[in-house]
């Protein structure tokens, strides 16, 4: 009877350990996580001028009123909002599908290895990085950060034009 009660023991010690590790090696890796069809949801943004923000640039540098640089900045954010509708579709082979705010495109994608970097390389325009803020089975959180100079008022000097986006899509 001892020896039947230290097999079955021995038996349910085997079969926990092999339940454990499967389980564990059923767990989803973050790349398992991106591939599917993602649906652009809620965006938003920080846009810089120098170190001032929009709404600063457009009474400060521009003159605008209060008013009117706020109108000013809401439909910047309308025309960031419209340009990021639509569908990313991530391929296990390592391409994409999208159509974004109205444009299709194609081409591939890698994770870093540690989840954190999304690199897109589109067949027609330059890689994109993204920083992975969340990335679940369902949600994905991306942010991307561009800076670029430009005369902004046409008096001549450049300005700095910093925009960083947060982007939520949902599968």
């Amino acid at each position: 009877m001892k020896m039947n009660l230290l097999n079955l023991r021995n038996f349910i010690l085997v079969f926990l350990t092999g339940l454990i590790l499967s389980a564990c090696s059923k767990d989803k890796t973050p790349t398992d996580n991106l591939i599917g069809t993602w649906t652009a949801g809620t965006s938003t943004f920080t846009a810089m001028v120098g170190d001032k923000t929009l709404t600063q640039y457009f009474t400060d540098v521009m003159g605008l009123t209060a008013a009117e640089a706020q109108q000013h900045t809401n439909l910047f954010d309308q025309g960031i909002q419209q340009s990021l509708t639509g569908t990313i579709q991530i391929k296990s082979d390592g391409k994409y599908k999208s159509s974004i705010g109205g444009t299709t495109d194609s081409g591939t994608w890698s994770l870093s290895s540690d989840g954190k970097k999304l690199t897109i390389t589109s067949d027609t325009q330059a890689p994109m990085t993204f920083d992975v803020i969340e990335l679940t089975s369902s949600k994905l959180i991306l942010n991307v950060s561009e800076s670029e100079s430009e005369d902004l008022n046409g008096d001549g000097t450049l300005e700095t034009i910093s925009i960083s986006i947060n982007m939520t899509l949902t599968k």
